[in-house]
């Protein structure tokens, strides 16, 4: 038991030295203003692109958001791949003006694979560059209405692939949307907006994000149980740069039900321990090899470190030790080592929750202009969100034993981005406008 603690605050010490950089992120995250692109110099052509199975309900709504942009709309076309659907999704595209390609292959259903798909598509009747570059999103999504106009700044100062600012279009359903709302304004202040301020490679999570059209000159091949983590790994690795664009905000909807949580965050856990293993030798020689992008390659590389499967492994050696010890051990020295192991798991979970609720309170602050919720549930989520992250430990594990498919999840928050808009949104906090400085 004493080599497994030392063994365990060896690795905790190494760990917290070779990822002290959080610290500089969080207070980045917290204090420094929005990066604002300078005015485009050019307005660029872009191939919106969809993946959508049964999204009757919500895909007209996504279309209705871009047709409201103000941006030039001959410069936008609209690709939908109908993947495997039974309902009317590709009827509503086609009247709504999208390029629809149905794709009928139920072995091979899953997101990777319909772009693929897709992208075979684009190439033989239009040509991968016929536009400047694709941008993504879900059927799910909506877009503000100067989404692309913001995106367009940024991607014609940077112009490999930019990432919006990804909202929560139903926090305030319940405690399980709220806690993915809080996941993703963790992102964004403690990813997203520090990495954009030392001028760092960011990560792509789901959806909001521009692609180059040169980067997919040979199509969409990224089609593992997380294409988008497979691509965002790929990319970085090549020595490609992926900015945050804070201005361009897009909604998306997040589950409400533990079941689906539950399944969409184990398919989440076995996509990236694919892409961990297939992708981080590849991250590994670009910390050496790649003198520009060293540090981009060495955050990713953390990033995708599978941290809470390795957190269960070594919660089930204390935990099997203890057992053991507990087994060795007759009378009172018996009972006093299991209320010892009990005490310290209860403890180490009561600091853990306490912890995450400091971090939710910071997060709520700062992003709280984003926050479509009202103040009063906002503090109620606040105390339950921790069980979100505090649950990866157990997912990851779980992962490993289970066979998992990609499979739709539903949804039916059919309001639109007027409605949505419409919903009062609360002032920042002061100091904190979306008025931030220029950059170079």
């Amino acid at each position: 038991m004493e080599f497994l603690h030392k063994l365990g605050a060896v690795l905790l010490s190494l760990y917290s030295v070779l990822t002290a950089y959080h610290i500089l992120f969080f207070l980045a995250g917290f204090f420094t203003k929005s990066k604002i692109y300078p005015e485009a110099r050019e307005n660029h052509t872009y191939g919106i692109v969809i993946s959508a199975r049964n999204e009757e309900k919500v895909i007209g709504k996504l279309l209705d958001s871009i047709a409201l942009q103000d941006y030039d709309p001959s410069l936008l076309r609209v690709y939908v791949v109908a993947d495997n659907c039974t309902d009317r999704t590709a009827e509503i595209c086609r009247e709504k003006g999208a390029i629809v390609y149905q794709r009928h292959d139920p072995d091979r259903a899953r997101k990777g694979y319909a772009l693929e798909f897709l992208f075979e598509n684009i190439r033989r009747d239009y040509g991968i560059d016929s536009v400047d570059a694709y941008l993504f999103f879900d059927a799910d999504n909506l877009l503000a209405r100067n989404f692309v106009t913001e995106i367009n700044r940024a991607f014609d100062a940077c112009g490999d692939i930019v990432v919006g600012y990804r909202n929560t279009k139903n926090f305030d359903t319940n405690f399980i949307s709220a806690a993915y709302g809080f996941h993703f304004c963790k992102s964004i202040m403690t990813m997203h907006r520090p990495l954009t301020f030392f001028r760092q490679s960011t990560h792509i999570a789901g959806t909001g994000y521009a692609v180059a059209s040169r980067i997919l000159a040979d199509g969409w091949h990224w089609t593992l149980l997380t294409e988008d983590t497979q691509f965002c790994l790929s990319a970085v690795a090549q020595g490609l740069k992926i900015d945050f664009c804070e201005r361009a905000e897009f909604f998306d909807e997040q589950p409400y039900s533990l079941d689906v949580m539950f399944r969409q965050r184990i398919r989440w856990a076995k996509g990236r321990l694919a892409c961990f293993f297939l992708l981080f030798p590849k991250l590994l020689r670009g910390i050496f090899v790649n003198r520009e992008r060293r540090f981009s390659c060495y955050y990713m590389f953390f990033y995708i470190l599978p941290k809470a499967l390795i957190s269960a492994i070594v919660s089930i050696l204390y935990a099997a030790a203890g057992f053991l010890m507990g087994l060795a051990a007759t009378g009172t020295a018996g009972l006093h080592l299991s209320a010892a192991a009990l005490s310290g798991a209860a403890g180490s979970l009561g600091l853990a929750w306490l912890s995450h609720m400091g971090t939710g309170a910071v997060l709520a602050v700062r992003e709280r202009r984003h926050i479509r919720c009202s103040t009063g549930r906002l503090l109620f989520y606040l105390l339950l969100w921790p069980f979100f992250d505090l649950t990866w430990t157990p997912i990851y594990l779980i992962s490993l034993f289970m066979h998992v498919e990609w499979k739709p999840i539903r949804h039916d928050k059919d309001f639109d981005i007027l409605q949505l808009e419409s919903r009062a949104c609360r002032k920042s906090p002061a100091g904190f406008s979306d008025k931030g400085d220029a950059c170079g």
